[in-house]
């Protein structure tokens, strides 16, 4: 009785191989170093492209994700590393439609703690360096998270912190921030405009775990002038993103 899984054991060949693979490798060049036909040795190649592990260049060569070189594979390391990593190209797509910067958070610690972003080329962008963060309360990242959390959580969410007028037009009060965050639970979308930062309007949608409970969230970042001037492309394209993650991660689950 052998002691090893074969399927198992050729898809760790694979990741281990690519591991120590820099500049990454063709299909020919991986077949040839694991002993595998090329059909065997795509088929496992599109396996781990499809669920994020391994990302293809412009010139057919495989790598592995970035993601789980430097946070490892979310088993010991950061638990959100698949996420990420199916994520990016999402989010860069989302980036290119809109030309605005897109944010991936999560709920961690008592705020929103952003996880990646992608920066738009713009002679004024929105920025915010991920150490930062956001909180609950005043943040459209903030608001999905807590409208989607169990109720018995809301709460607590949005008491997190003090509750500081950050701009004129920051909510403050509890009554006002329930309403809203109810409002964000209906809509599936929220809208936060200079709120945070004057001059900066964030839009962000929720995206599900593959058992419906929110897993994070994904942000547009828009200067507001530039908001006002394309809402109703933003708000498709975030939301067709949004969920075309979620779809992703239930159809990785399932699989």
């Amino acid at each position: 009785m052998t002691a090893t899984v074969r399927s198992a054991a050729r898809v760790l060949d694979v990741l281990e191989y690519l591991a120590g693979r820099a500049v990454g490798a063709s299909l020919s060049e991986a077949s040839e170093a694991l002993a595998l036909p090329k059909s065997s040795t795509l088929m496992l190649l599109r396996t781990l492209l499809v669920r994020g592990y391994v990302t293809r260049d412009a010139g057919d060569r495989y790598h592995l994700n970035e993601t789980f070189r430097t946070h490892g594979f979310g088993w010991g390391g950061h638990r959100y590393a698949r996420l990420i990593a199916l994520a990016e190209p999402v989010m860069q797509q989302l980036c290119d439609s809109v030309g605005e910067t897109v944010l991936l958070g999560a709920a961690e610690g008592g705020a929103v703690k952003l996880l990646a972003k992608v920066v738009a080329r713009q002679a004024i962008s929105y920025d915010i360096d991920l150490a930062d963060g956001f909180p609950f309360y005043c943040s459209a990242m903030g608001r999905i998270l807590i409208a989607f959390s169990p109720e018995e959580n809301r709460e607590a969410m949005l008491c997190a912190e003090p509750r500081v007028k950050r701009t004129p037009s920051t909510v403050t009060k509890l009554d006002a921030l329930r309403a809203i965050v109810a409002q964000v639970r209906d809509d599936r979308l929220a809208i936060v405009e200079e709120e945070f930062v004057l001059g900066g309007t964030g839009i962000a949608a929720p995206i599900f775990a593959p058992d419906g409970t929110i897993l994070a969230t994904l942000d547009v970042g828009c200067i507001t002038t530039r908001f006002q001037a394309k809402r109703a492309e933003v708000l498709k394209a975030l939301a067709q993103s949004a969920q075309a993650l979620t779809q992703s991660l239930a159809m990785q689950d399932g699989e």
